[in-house]
């Protein structure tokens, strides 16, 4: 049931590369996070989503500090080392100050086009608004220099549909995850998830279509089980969730920037693009990277593990990402005063070795009664 998406996640760069041949369509990887892949897609480009990868660091620490963002230093890497050949093009987000240097670094380094969807921090909508219409128009302006091809209504509206299919159907996978605890395995799960960053979005949905009819009418295991939400920026290394599968712990929800963060977003309102752009990245999920005083985070997180009924929260800690780190300190103190237990695993996405990491991870399932 779920040997396809895994063999996506063990073979991106031969699918990439499949698939950019079989579209006849230039590639334009997605740096971190929220750029609406819509626009990519209308534009006649094939979006592929880059959260990073566990190569080792060769190169990039050469432009980057190590105390930088591991996210960041393994998208640089994947670059330098000369994996990402299948990459015409980069699009990029402006969610914390690495990722804005990262661009800079990008133009200096390689010949590939770049833009860039710079975020507004205001204090209203209504500024937002306006900052967007002029960053939008850049965008757009980029993507058809890239592509050779013109963003219309029409492929706008198309994009939309079928962008906003893939994230109703992941959230009907999230449905099933939240309900029968146990029926979907951790590994699997998120493999899945990950999948949807590298193929076709009309491959993906049909491949999703297929596993949610498999899913609907299947039973959870019986027992009690531990019931935990994770949350953080990125969910990467997968490798880790064997080991919560090993212990009997589900994720029933999750937290994460590319996870419900992304799959909650509803379809991109495309007939006033600004206003729909300005929705699609401020709502529905808070995010520590996007500043947005009418969703507190807090009170967010405390209602998402009431609602799942989990028995705690696991903080997944990518090393050197600093607006996650400002957030993570508040949150425990809010959970503690809940009676809601958590713990913090400190994640490298480079790490080979996860010992410490299981140490870790047992131990939690011991202090949450398993």
């Amino acid at each position: 049931m779920y040997a396809a998406f895994h063999e996506v996640v063990g073979n991106v760069s031969r699918t990439v590369k499949h698939y950019k041949q079989l579209l006849a369509r230039p590639v334009v990887g997605v740096m971190p996070a929220y750029f609406p892949m819509e626009m990519i897609e209308a534009a006649g480009g094939y979006p592929v989503q880059l959260w990073g990868n566990n190569l080792p660091i060769h190169h990039a620490d050469s432009h980057l500090q190590v105390f930088c963002c591991s996210v960041a230093r393994s998208i640089l890497e994947l670059e330098l080392s000369g994996k990402a050949e299948m990459v015409d093009a980069y699009a990029f987000t402006s969610l914390c100050d690495t990722l804005i240097n990262l661009r800079e670094i990008y133009r200096g380094l390689f010949s590939k086009p770049t833009l860039e969807l710079s975020m507004p921090i205001t204090q209203t909508a209504e500024a937002r608004r306006t900052y967007l219409r002029s960053v939008l128009e850049t965008v757009t302006r980029g993507l058809e220099s890239i592509t050779g091809k013109s963003i219309t209504d029409d492929s706008l509206k198309k994009a939309a549909q079928v962008h906003g299919y893939t994230r109703e159907l992941q959230r009907e996978l999230y449905q099933i995850r939240r309900e029968k605890p146990g029926l979907i395995k951790n590994h699997d799960f998120y493999s899945v998830m990950k999948a949807g960053f590298f193929l076709p979005r009309q491959v993906y949905n049909t491949m999703l279509e297929s596993l949610l009819d498999g899913l609907r009418n299947a039973s959870a295991p019986s027992g009690k089980r531990i019931k935990i939400i994770h949350t953080g920026l990125v969910f990467d290394p997968i490798q880790i969730y064997t080991m919560l599968d090993k212990y009997e712990i589900d994720i029933v929800d999750d937290d994460m920037a590319n996870g419900w963060r992304s799959a909650s977003k509803g379809e991109l309102k495309v007939s006033h693009l600004v206003e729909g752009v300005a929705e699609y990245l401020y709502n529905p999920a808070p995010c520590c990277c996007l500043y947005n005083p009418e969703r507190d985070r807090h009170t967010y997180l405390v209602d998402k593990v009431k609602k799942a009924g989990a028995d705690g929260v696991l903080f997944w800690y990518v090393n050197f990402c600093e607006p996650d780190a400002f957030d993570t300190p508040q949150l425990v103190a809010r959970l503690k005063e809940e009676h809601i237990p958590s713990t913090s695993i400190d994640i490298e996405l480079t790490m080979t070795n996860f010992d410490a990491i299981e140490t870790r991870i047992n131990a939690f399932r011991e202090m949450l009664g398993g």
